[in-house]
């Protein structure tokens, strides 16, 4: 089953087996709903999901007044969003991220949450122009922290069972030099903490109001950067 550094004319059908067994799984963990919520600005309020898998992310902030439309190039994920989210249909797409399908400057921003772990540094590139393309300020792009090695050590142990685990980690500094081809400013924060500290601790006990998790994640600034599960990138997109 391949899942990794898979092209624009790549087929689906390994995300398509994949999805259909963990689909309805990954609905139950909301928390980088709740991270892209509380970083968003005043002024983001069409936004794009991409990669979005199952669509999880899309339907919270839908659901919290924010116009977020998701794609995915997996036929099946897409199927089953529109199947367990019919309310959100018509803002599910089936694309590839290679060539989205959207006119420049589409979207206020754009995010996607464990997707460039996927990709070998060129076709990085090429997506980070593309989702810069569509994105009229910011694009943001979550993914596996390097610098947590229990986190890093269990996806080791993990993908010798299950190709799902078999990704790419990124240290920050790997994260600017890829985003400052299409960004001038790129600005990261470790969110993710096993859902039993920090921003999670509150995620756990209802606190999911925006500007309060704002505070946490910018009070808590790089000191937890070792025992973040991922590194929220943020990069203003160039003009």
């Amino acid at each position: 089953m391949q899942l990794r550094n898979l092209g624009p004319s790549s087929s689906s059908d390994g995300w398509d087996r994949k999805w259909a067994d963990i689909f309805d799984h990954y609905q139950n963990d909301l928390r980088h709903a709740y991270y892209i919520h509380a970083m968003l600005e005043r002024d983001e309020r069409h936004v794009l999901e991409i990669a979005a898998g199952s669509f999880r992310d899309m339907a919270e902030l839908r659901r919290r007044g924010i116009d977020c439309e998701g794609m995915d190039f997996s036929k099946e994920a897409v199927t089953r969003a529109k199947q367990h989210f019919p309310d959100f249909s018509s803002a599910i797409h089936h694309a590839s991220a290679f060539a989205l399908p959207f006119a420049d400057n589409a979207f206020d921003g754009s995010y996607h949450n464990g997707f460039w772990v996927l990709f070998s540094d060129a076709q990085i590139k090429e997506l980070a122009s593309e989702q810069a393309r569509v994105s009229r300020a910011r694009m943001i792009a979550t993914v596996h922290n390097a610098h947590n090695k229990q986190f890093v050590d269990y996806f080791e142990r993990k993908k010798a069972s299950d190709p799902l685990y078999d990704i790419r980690f990124f240290e920050m500094e790997q994260m600017v030099e890829l985003m400052r081809a299409a960004c001038s400013e790129v600005a990261i924060i470790p969110v993710g903490k096993g859902k039993q500290h920090h921003e999670d601790i509150l995620i756990k006990n209802g606190v999911t109001d925006p500007a309060v998790l704002r505070t946490c994640l910018r009070e808590s600034g790089l000191a937890h950067l070792e025992t973040s599960e991922r590194l929220l990138c943020i990069g203003t997109v160039k003009s």
